[in-house]
């Protein structure tokens, strides 16, 4: 038995989301404040004994934002255990989480499961009846309003059902359950639909038998370690029943005669005495009673547990343990924990936020490919940032959280991954989602963590693209949220096959080369254009009704698209002078740039082969300013993939950083304006103007673009 799906309805940023699990480690990536933690929290709102949260706890921020106003609103978090196994059902509690017959008009398509071997337990915190039913019999909406606004928190009650089958997040379900309050209307309470809800459960019955443990980021191990219920006494709680009759009798002997030794020692003794003094003279011999002071240690082996400590071989305590190296002990003790109360619990869940707090990035990795292993008698859940955990978690097990206003979506990186459209042969032996695990373990992590991406075929690309748009726009790639992915080949679509509306709802552009013929051309080739038509048909037939996913094809290469446009010109010359030393050469390049089609195309692809195109973008990056000139086919892929992120502040900053470009005497007014301007509408109404009058400057091209893109 394991947890497979936790659905959260109205919960702080969370208004209608679903996290998938599986066995072993899980893993939930997002930004800051993207609702990492109100996603634990949640689960522990439902599942954690320890984590009592009733509704002196509830407070009006737990409410989905996106409410409005929260009151009679209901938070639901609905847990969903699959495989439960029959050495599972073997315990009373399985029995009563396990519905009696499927119901496949209310699960969600992607919840399938056989032999009903599935249970759910669920949590409503929803208003008390009373309310409820005020709510119901209200004859008008002003009725109706005037009831919901008195609602305070302190009217409203936690509910646990079991053997629901329903999907929370669909709207309907949840009108079905609470009603329209926008429309001033409430579900009837003495109309409770079981068949949507499930049956009343005691929850203390589950949390008797499901185990989780919350692992906080701001955790201090030391102190945990040294809390009575520390890991050590719980695992000795579980053994001490196995421990010899012998071994129990021989430790009661020894402790008595410690007590005796002790209570003898005279200095002991005497205190006993001169307290025995003292009550006679403040309170006579009649009303005073007889003490005495004596050594008392339990004889019982559990009060030995207390004195159990775990320190360093070579150390005398273990605080001498660095931060990074206690975190690693504390979850390793967590682990041996739950391997000995597997036998008494159906379920262990360990949940770790930023599981890499003061770890060494080569641990992480090792870390978190330990806990894999841990998949028998454990399920792990964490949340995190770090690159190196994303990049070797596996990618099955992955949900990715983004900001979406003010809610989160839930994105799930595999979801139907495999079934993706190319070569099933080569994918049966080959799985999508196996590869890409693989890719992202051995590249980076930025598939995951970028707002956008954009993937380009070469280090020409990857090098001098950063340079472009932090010289013309003043930002780069990474203030727009866009992650460069250089794939070192042509095959774009095993990485972009990722991006898509069931799996992460974020814009790919891809940048590849069509390598058009060149008219007189030596280094143009009709080979390298038909692979180039090739691949551009492949990218579309496979893409086309993909929104996420969008491609961009340079007319020949990147090296000649850039060299064709007049400003760029200009740099490519600093270039051919520091690398050439022969006169004739020198002039014969340079002329070139601004000569015929062919000619520009043979000296440019000349140029990047003898310094090599890497180093030549590395020379390139270094001479380029605010003058250079983007190709339209790179700046549609940028406005492309920064959609998300690219709003008004982002232009504004823009704009104001092209104006400090010019130094022409007419631009002086409109940069004194700029700084003066605070007013939205005025700031507006001076980059239409802007637009306007300088349609060529890169600014306006990019604002032309994006209104384009947007205007669909």
């Amino acid at each position: 038995m394991y947890l497979k799906y936790i659905q959260i309805v109205n919960y702080k940023n969370l208004k209608s989301s679903v996290f998938k699990f599986d066995k072993g480690a899980n893993t939930i990536i997002g930004e800051n404040d993207s609702g990492k933690s109100n996603a634990m929290t949640a689960i522990r709102i439902l599942l954690d004994s320890t984590f009592f949260y009733n509704t002196k706890r509830l407070k009006e921020s737990d409410f989905s934002d996106s409410l409005g106003d929260w009151r009679g609103h209901w938070i639901i978090v609905s847990a969903f255990f699959d495989e439960i196994t029959d050495d599972d059902k073997t315990n009373e509690i399985c029995a009563e989480i396990i519905p009696s017959e499927e119901n496949q008009n209310f699960l969600k398509s992607f919840i399938r499961c056989e032999d009903n071997n599935y249970g759910t337990v669920t949590l409503f915190i929803r208003p008390i009846k009373k309310i409820r039913n005020d709510l119901h019999k209200a004859k008008t909406k002003e009725e109706f309003e005037r009831i919901r606004a008195g609602i305070s928190l302190t009217d409203y009650e936690f509910f646990y059902t079991s053997r629901s089958q329903a999907d929370y997040t669909n709207p309907e379900i949840y009108n079905a359950l609470v009603g329209d309050l926008e429309q001033g209307e409430y579900v009837d309470p003495e109309k409770i639909d079981y068949e949507i809800m499930g049956n009343r459960i005691d929850i203390l019955s589950v949390w008797q038998h499901i185990s989780l443990v919350f692992i906080d980021a701001l955790r201090d191990v030391e102190s945990e370690l040294r809390k009575p219920r520390n890991p050590i006494r719980r695992v000795f709680d579980t053994i001490q029943k196995d421990v010899a009759n012998e071994s129990k009798d021989s430790i009661t002997q020894k402790i008595q005669e410690l007590n005796e030794i002790i209570s003898s020692i005279p200095q002991i003794s005497n205190i006993g005495k001169e307290v025995n003094g003292k009550l006679n003279e403040i309170a006579g011999l009649v009303y005073s009673p007889e003490i005495k002071v004596e050594s008392k240690l339990k004889e019982s082996i559990d009060s030995l547990a207390k004195y159990l400590a775990v320190s360093p071989s070579n150390q005398d305590d273990v605080d001498s343990l660095g931060l990074g190296h206690l975190n690693i002990l504390y979850i390793a003790l967590k682990l041996v924990e739950f391997e000995y109360n597997r036998n008494h619990e159906i379920l262990n869940i360990m949940i770790i936020e930023e599981p890499e707090a003061h770890i060494h990035t080569h641990i992480q990795k090792t870390l978190f490919d330990n806990l894999k292993v841990a998949k028998d008698y454990t399920q792990v859940i964490m949340t995190t940032h770090s690159n190196q955990i994303s990049e070797v978690s596996d990618i099955t097990k992955v949900n990715v959280l983004k900001i979406n206003n003010s809610t989160t979506e839930v994105m799930y990186p595999s979801a139907g991954l495999d079934d993706f459209g190319f070569d099933r042969l080569k994918q049966k032996e080959f799985p999508l989602s196996l590869c890409l695990e693989r890719y992202l373990d051995a590249k980076r992590s930025v598939l995951l963590f970028s707002k956008g991406v954009i993937l380009v075929e070469g280090d020409g690309e990857e090098i001098l693209l950063p340079a472009l748009a932090k010289n013309i726009f003043g930002v780069s790639l990474d203030e727009l949220g866009i992650g460069l992915i250089n794939v070192g080949s042509v095959g774009f679509e095993n990485i972009a096959s990722i991006f898509s509306p069931q799996r992460l709802r974020r814009y790919c552009a891809i940048v590849t080369d069509l390598d058009t013929v060149v008219d007189g051309a030596d280094k143009s080739n009709e080979e390298a254009a038909k692979r180039g038509e090739t691949r551009k048909e492949k990218l579309n037939n496979l893409f086309f009704d993909n929104p996420w996913v969008e491609m961009f094809y340079a007319p020949y290469t990147f090296e000649v698209d850039f060299a064709a446009i007049q400003e760029n010109q200009e740099f490519i010359k600093t270039i051919i002078q520091s690398h050439y030393e022969k006169p004739k050469t020198i002039e014969k390049h340079t002329s070139h740039l601004s000569g015929s089609e062919a000619e520009r195309y043979d000296s440019v692809l000349t140029l990047a082969k003898d310094i090599g195109k890497g180093w030549y973008a590395t020379l390139l990056a270094s001479k380029i300013n605010c003058n250079a000139i983007l190709p339209q086919y790179l700046l549609k892929s940028i406005v492309f993939a920064s959609q998300d992120v690219l709003n008004f502040t982002i232009l504004w900053k823009i704009f104001s950083y092209r104006l400090s470009c010019y130094e022409d005497a007419e631009f002086e007014e409109l940069r004194d304006q700029v700084k003066h301007t605070i007013e939205l509408e005025e700031k507006t109404k001076i980059i239409d103007n802007f637009v306007k009058d300088y349609p060529s400057d890169m600014f306006s091209q990019l604002v032309i673009n994006r209104r384009e893109l947007l205007n669909g």
